[in-house]
């Protein structure tokens, strides 16, 4: 490698580059850019407009030798039929509430990896929680599925315990949906929250505590003001893939709760000419995820400027 590069200095353009590449930071952006933008491209975005492509299409696939026909009816089935409309609404609500339960049951987690555990723990800690992430989502969603049935492991305690009522009704619920997809996403709100405890400075609770401040005062006026970077991100990131999920639903979730999702991999699993109407749904789904993320942050970003003014 040394000696390759020794050969390539000997050319003028080459050595050119070099001095362009040193005197101009636009330059450097672009080289440092290029790969992610056009995997990015490639992969997330082209097959987008691809989509959006074909949901104006009368009917896909196109025959061979007959004209596009171009159509926005797929987009309006969407508003004449209550039953989309309310998936839709489902959807939205149920990723909300979800992101907030996970919110709530990770951040404990974090702050305890991050701050309570001995500093040679952490790493160990950290791969412990992300272990189970390695097995695939369908086999995580078959274990709830048998720890939750009415012989599982839930009623199964429940029952020794001496609980009345057991067995009880756990399973295709809202339930087993809400326990099935926090701890599918359990890990992706953990990191962000990790990495923003982390940088807490220790001498700022300290400082906090020898000033009498109590527990929980130097939680809401210390700890969760400097980690909402965290939170933000940790609920984003939660919300975008709650509200995109498709096998845990049809797997812990019963016919009262289907979500929106569902109903898009129904429709594009029809048989016949369902994928101009599937990629509408996508295309309305996708939009109005982003659209209320993004006011999410704006709002946020917003009340940060007002306090720091």
């Amino acid at each position: 490698m040394t000696r390759l590069l020794i050969s390539l200095r000997r050319f003028a353009l080459y050595r050119g580059l070099l001095e362009l590449y040193g005197r101009s930071p636009l330059l450097r952006l672009i080289l440092v850019a290029i790969i992610p933008v056009l995997w990015i491209g490639a992969t997330n975005i082209t097959p987008l407009f691809q989509m959006v492509e074909i949901s104006f299409y009368d009917r896909y696939p196109v025959p061979q030798g007959e004209p596009i026909e171009w159509t926005g009816r797929h987009y309006a089935t969407f508003f004449e039929r209550p039953l989309y409309i309310t998936a839709f609404l489902r959807s939205f609500i149920f990723a909300s509430l979800a992101t907030i339960v996970t919110l709530i049951v990770v951040f404990p987690v974090a702050y305890y990896i991050s701050k309570a555990a001995p500093k040679n723990m952490r790493t160990r800690l950290l791969l412990l929680v992300v272990a189970p992430f390695w097995v695939s989502e369908i086999i995580r969603s078959f274990a709830w599925i048998v720890m939750l049935a009415n012989r599982g492991a839930v009623n199964s305690f429940f029952s020794l315990i001496g609980m009345p009522g057991t067995p009880f009704d756990l399973l295709y619920n809202n339930v087993s949906l809400t326990i099935g997809v926090v701890y599918l996403t359990s890990l992706y709100m953990l990191l962000p929250l990790y990495a923003a405890l982390e940088k807490i400075d220790d001498n700022l609770l300290e400082a906090a505590a020898n000033l009498g401040a109590p527990a929980w005062q130097r939680f809401f006026r210390v700890v969760l003001p400097l980690s909402r970077e965290g939170i933000v991100a940790g609920c984003t990131l939660v919300f975008l893939l709650v509200i995109g999920l498709y096998a845990m639903p049809q797997l812990l979730g019963g016919p009262s709760n289907t979500l929106f999702a569902s109903t898009i991999g129904q429709i594009f699993s029809k048989a016949g000419d369902s994928w101009p109407l599937g990629s509408a749904f996508s295309i309305i789904l996708t939009g109005s995820a982003l659209a209320y993320v993004g006011l999410f942050v704006a709002l946020f970003q917003r009340k940060r400027r007002g306090r720091a003014a």
